[in-house]
């Protein structure tokens, strides 16, 4: 028998149409996975940032001879890296400032991200903060979340 017949040519392209999505599939998915990755550096980047927010508004009341925990009263808040103080938290989402590369509240175009900081004075010596960053991809919800403990050691 010579060349090919109907069937075996149908087996052969479907074989490799198979091979060929099967392909394309892990293309897609591995796309979609290294940019989850990178949401995922920027969002517990964002979080720690939302920590040390906190914390520096803690060192300068001592700088200033302040309360060590004046400004960080139990709520909601959000804050831009430079924050000398923090805001009440509206569920905005960060901006992105591409001049700087910085995100804040004020300047630049609206990113995924939102992050919201909760502080909780769990006595008169110690406040809980907690900095949870959230981003949709794809329609999933997705959040990251960083907590510290910070104390009137002084």
């Amino acid at each position: 028998m010579r060349g090919f017949t109907l069937i075996e040519t149908i087996v052969a392209v479907g074989i490799i149409v198979i091979g060929l999505v099967s392909a394309l599939t892990l293309i897609t998915n591995s796309l979609f996975y290294v940019s989850n990755i990178g949401d995922r550096l920027v969002a517990a980047n964002l979080a720690a940032e939302g920590l040390e927010v906190a914390r520096n508004i803690r060192d300068n009341n001592w700088i200033q001879s302040l309360s060590w925990n004046n400004g960080l009263a139990n709520g909601d808040y959000q804050a831009s890296y430079n924050s000398i103080a923090l805001s009440p938290y509206t569920g905005n989402p960060l901006l992105l400032d591409s001049g700087s590369g910085f995100y804040n509240y004020s300047s630049g175009v609206n990113t995924i991200y939102v992050r919201k900081l909760s502080i909780a004075n769990i006595s008169s010596y110690e406040i809980r903060v907690i900095s949870t960053v959230t981003w949709q991809r794809r329609g999933v919800t997705y959040s990251d979340s960083v907590e510290s403990h910070f104390f009137n050691w002084k």
